[in-house]
């Protein structure tokens, strides 16, 4: 007979008469779910993640996760093994017992789902379910760098509140978050200062200070602007620490401004001599040696330096840089081949798991050194093609190809050697593939004519090449679209190089594209030409204004405006160029930090509704692509 098994529910009274604990609800945080609603160091967490996009098609397009643990002063990324069902992602996490704050990334499509940029971020606590000390600080810290983690962010007075309600419960938290903290409340002078001369009056009762204690003290006085302490006590460091990370960094620099490799060798020497450690300014050196070296010919010596490098990835890019020089000389191609094929065997032997830094994640590193295998295959493969060798040529542009970073100049590189070795079917199949993938130069489409006329047929290639422009033109659309945000855009009213005042209020109704450069900046004159094409194809739409803010400079006013206008001038570009204002008593410049903006070239798409739409941040080394793709987002914001 059949067992009757009851619901476990019904087996409870409204009494004592169910033992089991109740299940804990948990915790919801947008579109994430953790099981437990006060989770503790040391705690196996479960979480549920419900995507925001439809049922991914492929792997690629599947929810990416990544777990930040915060310890002390620092964060350390985690990728998290997620199972997905539907649109559910779910995961079991163990949290390390040294951590006293969370949070967590998520991407879908390469594109950060953020919570509104808000994020996912929470303290954990102890047994009574309060917050950890010091978890409010690291959280306000986590959110004042959240452009490097998904882009998160809150109101600066937030930041500053969470600040100080650790402070007030331990203030020894003070001397940890000093230098955050100031920079967060710098604006409020007086207070400011009066933290400073807090921290400063408590270091000189302190007979047992760290280098990183000096180091602070030294930031936080350059922060509010007291240059003269900030220097006296930078310059105590190496004294007193003359072994240590500042001591390190004075020797980078000190090559780095050294006239002639005679120097340059010496103050390596130096510092062999009298620090000698193995650290990343090391690396720093030897990289800078090698390219010096390689720069003046002196190849073996150059190797001889890069092969003392320790890490692992900038080892690698030493030899890439002295193969490439090689190549593009065009001579000691049999040195070149053996150089460059060092460069693939170290990136070979790297780990992500083991050999990544402990800033990033495994997936993050790894996403890194596909770009970089991409480069140095390119590398080796344009050597094998100057030799004559194209079969082996073929071989490594095809690897480089098929990278996810894979640019058009690598793939058109790839099309042009199937075509001369008259592999005219895999070149024109190949071809269509990276039309239709968007990832094709103009180049390379003259190569798949080259290609179709001669595996058959050609009278029905026009119709064959606008059918697949047309799939790459949707996909790059669709891809965009999926980059389309809706963020407020900082207002601003800043003076032309003829002296006029441009106000983005003024031009609201019309897209405005924001390109943040600068005149030292090598990405950002790189992609002029890309950008000076996209000026001119929307020259005749009276609703696109294309504004360049010149920013982050050093010279004086009156020599910045005279480098910049000979730049544009010299360069024929017709660009509006403003000019963003330098902050009183401050390295910041206005505009540029109120759009938090970490480097440059950053590109902004702002609707005619005022809010921004796209950012854009770097070159991706395709004047057409760059071009296209600004043609894209404008034509979504006004759709």
């Amino acid at each position: 007979m059949r067992k009757l098994i009851l619901p476990a529910l019904a087996l409870c009274t409204a009494l004592t008469s169910c033992e089991s604990e109740p299940e804990e609800k948990g915790k919801d945080i947008g579109a994430l779910h953790i099981n437990k609603e006060f989770p503790q160091p040391g705690d196996e967490i479960k979480i549920t993640y419900a995507a925001e996009d439809s049922i991914p098609d492929s792997e690629d397009e599947k929810v990416k996760g990544i777990i930040n643990f915060m310890t002390g002063s620092n964060i350390y990324p985690e990728d998290i093994e997620l199972k997905d069902s539907a649109m559910l992602y779910t995961s079991s996490i163990k949290i390390p017992d040294t951590a006293t704050a969370i949070s967590f990334q998520f991407k879908q499509y390469n594109i950060d789902q953020n919570n509104n940029k808000a994020g996912f971020v929470l303290p954990l606590y102890d047994e009574e379910g309060n917050p950890l000390s010091g978890s409010a600080s690291q959280i306000a810290n986590f959110y004042g760098l959240g452009e490097r983690y998904g882009g998160v962010e809150i109101a600066e007075d937030s930041i500053i509140a969470r600040y100080e309600s650790d402070f007030e419960k331990d203030p020894s938290l003070e001397q940890q978050w000093a230098l955050p903290y100031v920079v967060a409340i710098k604006a409020d002078k007086e207070k400011a200062s009066a933290f400073v001369e807090k921290q400063m009056q408590a270091a000189k009762e302190n007979d047992s200070l760290s280098e990183d204690d000096y180091s602070k003290l030294s930031q936080v006085n350059a922060a509010i602007g007291n240059k003269e302490a900030a220097d006296s006590l930078r310059g105590l460091i190496p004294e007193k620490f003359p072994k240590g990370s500042l001591a390190s960094l004075s020797y980078y620099q000190k090559l780095y401004q050294a006239q002639g490799i005679d120097t340059k060798e010496q103050v390596f020497i130096d510092y062999q001599d009298k620090v000698g450690k193995d650290n990343v300014y090391k690396s720093y050196m030897l990289s800078t040696l090698a390219s010096e070296l390689t720069a003046e010919g002196e190849i073996d010596k150059a190797q001889e330096y890069a092969s003392k490098i320790s890490e692992k990835g900038r080892k690698a890019s030493a030899y890439n840089s002295i193969a490439w020089k090689l190549v593009e000389e065009n001579k000691n191609l049999d040195e070149a081949q053996e150089i460059s094929k060092k460069s693939l065997t170290v990136l070979d032997n790297i780990d992500p798991k083991k050999d990544k830094p402990e800033t990033q994640a495994a997936s993050q590193y790894a996403a890194n050194l596909d770009y970089s295998k991409a480069m140095y295959q390119d590398t080796y493969a344009t050597i094998m093609y100057k030799k004559g060798d194209l079969k082996e040529a073929i071989k490594y542009q095809e690897m480089a190809s098929n990278s996810k970073m894979a640019d058009a100049d690598i793939t058109e590189k790839y099309i042009q050697y199937l075509v001369e070795d008259e592999q005219y079917d895999v070149a024109k199949e190949k071809a269509a593939d990276f039309i239709a993938e968007n990832k094709a130069s103009e180049k390379l489409k003259e190569y798949y004519k080259e290609a179709y006329i001669a595996s058959g047929d050609a009278s029905g290639f026009e119709d064959e090449l606008a059918m697949l422009e047309e799939k790459g033109h949707k996909k790059a659309k669709s891809d965009i679209k999926k980059m389309m945000i809706d963020e407020d855009a900082s207002n601003f009213a800043l003076k032309d190089l003829d002296g006029n005042e441009v106000s983005l209020e003024e031009l609201k109704g019309k897209t405005v594209v924001l390109d943040f450069w600068a005149t030292w900046c090598g990405p950002c004159k790189m992609s002029f030409p890309g950008m000076q094409k996209a000026v001119v194809a929307h020259k005749d739409n009276p609703n696109v204004e294309f504004l360049f803010i010149d920013t982050w400079e050093r010279q004086a006013p009156d020599v910045r405006m005279k480098e910049v206008t000979e730049f544009i001038a010299d360069n024929e570009y017709d660009f509006h160029v403003l000019m963003d204002e330098k902050l009183e008593d401050s390295n910041d410049f206005e505009v540029v930090d109120s759009y938090g903006v970490s480097g440059i070239p950053t590109k902004f798409v702002v609707g005619p509704d005022g809010r921004i739409k796209f950012k854009s941040v770097g070159w991706n080394g395709n004047t057409d692509k760059l071009a296209e793709e600004l043609a894209i987002m404008i034509q979504l914001t006004q759709s």
